[in-house]
């Protein structure tokens, strides 16, 4: 504790004494409040002037033109400031900032000058700039604001106006000099808080920073764990074909073994060859990242390829196809998305008993883009089998590599969707492949 308290206190003279950074985001919030307390500001000196005209006489008329004048520039500095196209440099806000400040300063000092020099209730118009320079200057620049707001509120009590004695000349110096001292408070404790707040945002901007890197180091974390449990399972799959072909080549390579184990042996060496080349291939479609191409195609069309390479497979297994299919244009890849719904679709006649149903599906999302739906007749899937629906070598069937569904989820969210188990009830699993709308078409 002793530790932190002491780098507090030069953290906080350093951020009371330096004028902290300033965007113009943080620009425009600041200069809009203040804007609308000086119009404020402005308009309840005019409402009290009008009741008090009796005690402090009527306003000049160039005090009223000031007015008006200085009413209509802030009104427009409010909608420059508010514009949507307005953006200034970090140059522009740093002079934007200080000459706002002067603008109020030499508007409030015009103002009493030519209302009555000898009237100081209209020095109260020092307050915004001071606020102003108490959040956006260092110290030296306040102080030098500080020292021009006092000395012209005092310094035009002793400029001639009419006609008046020294001791009415001293009594309106002693209230300036009051006035004055508020100023010096203002400015006081609202440097104290801006340096709070400055303080605070630079320890969340620390704690960001923090945060960040934490996460950083999670994610590569977990890629490396990630990258474990991948070789993990590539290993655990290739292992059983290596196995079954060293076993099945020691028996072949025997004198003794007979020609029909011999030709059976082969039969092994071939399935087994072929299956590691099926989880070759199918493992650098799951690594490998393609990006889509996109471009304008018609869910039918989509969609009618893919019912017409599972309709042969569907009639040996005794499935009938069905679908329904909302004749829409859409951006997509549609080679990928079509080697995702066959993926989906082939799961779904496989596990569909004979004499089923397997429907496919296609509309417009409801935000865009397009759903497309698998759905067979089928048994319900387990809930711990659905929990793990696209993991990577994941399978249930005897000889599936686990990664066609993977691929699928994959091919959606590269199309910023993914894969989703939208109904999974006795008779009616559904899967559904949501892609997102989006601007990227290639013609």
């Amino acid at each position: 504790m002793a530790k932190e308290s002491g780098a507090t206190g030069p953290t906080l003279r350093r951020e009371l004494s330096w004028a902290p950074p300033l965007d113009f985001a943080k620009l425009r919030r600041q200069e809009t409040v203040l804007i609308l307390l000086n119009l404020a500001v402005m308009a309840g000196l005019m409402s009290l002037h009008a009741l008090f005209r009796p005690v402090v006489g009527r306003l000049t008329a160039s005090a009223s033109i000031a007015f008006a004048l200085r009413f209509a520039m802030q009104l427009g500095e409010a909608g420059f400031l508010n514009n949507p196209r307005t953006a200034l440099g970090a140059r522009g806000t740093w002079w934007y900032a200080r000459l706002s400040i002067v603008a109020n300063v030499a508007f409030a000092a015009l103002v009493s000058r030519l209302s009555s020099g000898q009237e100081s209730h209209y020095a109260v118009l020092m307050v915004v700039p001071t606020i102003a320079a108490a959040f956006r200057l260092s110290l030296v620049g306040l102080a030098s604001t500080m020292a021009v707001i006092i000395g012209l509120t005092v310094g035009l009590v002793w400029i001639p106006v009419g006609t008046l004695s020294p001791g009415a000349t001293l009594a309106e110096s002693f209230e300036a000099t009051t006035v004055s001292l508020i100023f010096v408070v203002v400015a006081a404790v609202v440097r104290l808080i801006a340096g709070q707040l400055w303080m605070q945002e630079l320890e969340l901007r620390r704690s960001l920073a923090d945060l960040a890197a934490t996460r950083d180091r999670l994610v590569r974390e977990e890629n490396l764990a990630a990258v474990g449990r991948l070789a993990s399972a590539i290993a655990h799959e290739v292992r059983n074909p290596v196995s079954m072909i060293a076993s099945a080549v020691a028996t072949a390579r025997r004198p003794e073994t007979a020609p029909e184990v011999r030709a059976e042996v082969f039969d092994i060496l071939v399935q087994e060859s072929q299956r590691l080349q099926q989880l070759t291939e199918d493992f650098l479609a799951y690594a490998r990242e393609r990006p889509p191409q996109m471009r304008r195609t018609s869910l039918a069309d989509a969609l009618g390829l893919v019912a017409g390479l599972v309709r042969a497979r569907a009639e040996q297994l005794g499935v009938a196809i069905c679908t329904d299919c909302e004749d829409a244009p859409v951006s997509l890849d549609p080679f990928q998305i079509q080697q995702a719904l066959l993926n989906l679709a082939m799961n779904g006649l496989e596990a569909t008993n004979q004499g089923g149903e397997l429907r496919l599906s296609a509309r417009r999302g409801a935000g865009g883009g397009a759903v497309f739906a698998v759905e067979n007749t089928g048994a319900a899937l387990p809930p711990s089998l659905a929990a793990r629906i696209g993991e990577p070598f994941f399978t249930t069937k005897p000889r599936g590599t686990g990664l066609g569904l993977a691929i699928a989820r994959t091919i959606a969210c590269a199309h910023g969707g993914d894969i989703v188990l939208a109904e999974n009830a006795p008779g009616k699993v559904r899967f559904e492949l949501r892609i997102r709308s989006t601007e990227k078409e290639v013609a």
